[in-house]
């Protein structure tokens, strides 16, 4: 009995260990095809960036003479564009939109375009070259037959015999694999440097006349979300409480008039009424919660968001740090509104994700609440997606916040808000 009971939890192991390694297999190949395309076209346009590059050093030696500066005005507009396509395609790759100042910043655009066309395409050449290697291997007895006289030029043995050949494809198949597990990684740490390159370089500070209109539109973004907030409430209240309430009153009605005609159905005419008071009065509870949640004010922004992911059906970690002290709270304004964000995320990962774990890390300092939300699903969230986001992002904008949502096909998606405390 023992043996059996030894063999057959061997057997569940190496049956659990072949499912993960299926899993895995089919979230590699997946993720496989855009991360080759996107190696794909960067190999391109970085070779196409070192012209570029020429052509910008003949444009400058030529401003010596003077004629070039009559070039520049379309040098910096090619460069420009070429930043911009960048932007978007490094966008798709890791799922979030990459940002750029409003004014060209020539600087950025050229310091990425050193590290585009030199160090980025050597990457992505790489990339593709390990996958060369791997096919090589795998067609190991086709190139036998085909090319006798390049037996031994083609991979790192001398073919010369099936056996050889087929062992050579047999190790093609490994060599697949860690090439279609390389791939992504390449792609992103390509794409990750890219965006730093795009993004987190100094710009220029944006002068009054831009700040005024950032403020205009987040402002203007506030009241509209102010506004469909009123009207959630009015459409709540008119279709649960005031309903109710209505409907009490008719029973109201009903229990007068069988007072006078049939006593016999006033305790069930009673009941009646009663239960639908108690509706009414679950209406109103829940109606309140969604303008300020009680939780927040009687127990503060730690335990309420505890509170939302003990009720999150995706098994939710909460990483607080120094969050979890109790004597630091935002002000209710900024509580509120990340409240309301962590339960729109979990909503979103509950809903649209397919996950199978979450995260939300929460860190509360005097000058900001720092919130991010991660998920294991299958990613693809973006705004106008039906996922909240919009709704979300202007939430945050009426503080003056930051909002970043990464959700690369295939996952993971990751959102990251700052919500200032200040006044």
């Amino acid at each position: 009995m023992v043996q059996k009971t030894a063999i057959g939890a061997g057997t569940w192991g190496v049956g659990t260990v072949i499912a993960m390694l299926a899993h895995w297999i089919r979230q590699t190949a997946v993720r496989f095809a855009p991360a080759a395309a996107y190696v794909l076209v960067c190999l391109g346009t970085g070779l196409a960036g070192l012209v570029l590059i020429v052509v910008i050093a003949v444009t400058c030696a030529l401003c010596l003479a003077g004629i070039g500066f009559l070039l520049v005005p379309g040098v910096l507009r090619l460069l420009r564009t070429y930043a911009q396509f960048h932007r978007r395609l490094v966008g798709r790759m890791l799922g979030t939109e990459v940002r750029t100042a409003s004014d060209p910043v020539v600087r950025t655009d050229l310091l990425w375009l050193l590290g585009h066309s030199i160090p980025g395409t050597a990457l992505c050449a790489l990339a593709l070259v390990v996958c060369g290697h791997a096919v090589n291997w795998l067609t190991a007895p086709v190139w036998w037959q085909l090319l006798p006289s390049q037996r031994d030029r083609i991979i790192l043995i001398t073919v010369d015999s099936w056996w050889k050949a087929l062992a050579a494809a047999v190790v093609g198949i490994g060599y697949a694999f860690v090439a279609m597990a390389l791939m992504r990684p390449l792609a992103l740490l390509h794409a990750q440097a890219s965006r730093w390159l795009l993004t987190a370089l100094p710009r220029p500070r944006a002068g009054l006349a831009q700040r005024v209109r950032e403020l205009t539109l987040t402002r203007a973004e506030a009241l509209d979300a102010h506004g469909a907030e009123l009207r959630r409430i009015e459409r709540d209240l008119h279709d649960g409480a005031q309903a109710d309430i209505v409907a009490v009153s008719l029973r109201l009605g009903m229990i007068r008039r069988a007072l006078e005609r049939r006593p016999d159905q006033v305790p069930d005419l009673v009941d009646t009424a009663q239960q639908l008071a108690e509706q009414a009065l679950d209406s109103l509870r829940l109606l309140v919660r969604g303008i300020y949640p009680p939780v927040l004010a009687d127990r503060g922004l730690v335990e309420a968001v505890r509170a939302l992911a003990a009720l999150c059906p995706v098994p939710t970690g909460i990483d607080l740090g120094e969050a979890a002290e109790p004597t630091l709270r935002a002000p209710a304004a900024a509580e509120a509104a990340a409240y309301f964000v962590v339960s729109e995320a979990l909503t979103n990962v509950a809903k649209h994700s397919g996950a199978r774990t979450a995260l939300v890390r929460l860190r509360t300092t005097a000058e900001a609440i720092s919130i991010l939300v991660r998920d294991d699903g299958h990613g693809g969230a973006a705004e106008g997606a039906g996922s909240g986001i919009t709704g979300l992002r202007r939430r945050v904008a009426a503080f003056d916040g930051s909002t970043e949502l990464s959700s690369p096909p295939g996952g993971p998606t990751v959102l990251k808000v700052e919500i200032p405390c200040g006044s």
